[in-house]
């Protein structure tokens, strides 16, 4: 007896808008970053923009030990990560079906990105005392991006998973978002406490 199940999966349009513009968020983020570095080296005593107070800091995080985690800036990383969301959503635009396998990698590629920008905002809050305006536009694309991404994947079947687990997916593949939501006041909240600098900063009207 054949299998019935589909082997090739069209995200719906929500979800194509939602890659689209969380990975030009992510992509701009990165960009920024990289021009900021990029002046860094030609001239170290440069003031940038996103510079705004000790605790709010691009050049800081930058010149850390944790801004080039992998042997080069971070940001360039980003520049090579962000188109791929951007390209997934255009195809779940155009209502293109895709092989279970391709939306594996990609989930597989957006946690890694997930956990890599966990790793950073704990390393920025707790350890360096400050954090980077671009940079936390990247974390916070990143948040939005990847739980509606696996509620729809498993819920639909693109993401291999048991029929039980499908099952209790299914009826949560378009809320997602409250996962992300959840995850992004988690960690606000965490730098407000932990960084109290930010919140005098911020409301004492720059």
């Amino acid at each position: 007896m054949s299998d019935a199940r589909p082997t090739r999966f069209a995200a719906p349009v929500w979800l194509g808008v939602l890659l689209i513009a969380t990975g030009a968020a992510g992509l701009l983020g990165a960009f920024a970053l990289s021009v900021d570095k990029i002046e860094l080296l030609s001239n170290p005593q440069a003031a940038l923009g996103c510079d705004l107070n000790p605790f709010l800091s691009c050049s800081g995080a930058m010149e850390s030990e944790q801004g080039s985690a992998f042997g080069f800036p971070n940001p360039f990383l980003g520049l090579m990560a962000f188109p791929a969301p951007i390209i997934m959503g255009a195809l779940a635009l155009g209502r293109v079906a895709l092989p279970r396998w391709v939306w594996t990698v990609f989930s597989i590629g957006v946690l890694g990105g997930l956990v890599f920008v966990l790793w950073l905002a704990q390393q920025s809050i707790f350890f360096l005392g400050f954090v980077c305006p671009w940079c936390f536009l990247v974390w916070m694309a990143m948040y939005a991006m990847a739980f509606p991404l696996w509620t729809w994947g498993f819920g639909s079947g693109a993401l291999p998973a048991g029929a039980g687990f499908r099952r209790f997916a299914a009826p949560l593949q378009s809320w997602g978002w409250v996962l992300s939501l959840a995850l992004a006041v988690i960690v606000v909240v965490t730098i407000m406490v932990a960084l109290p600098g930010i919140p005098r900063y911020i409301f004492s009207g720059f």
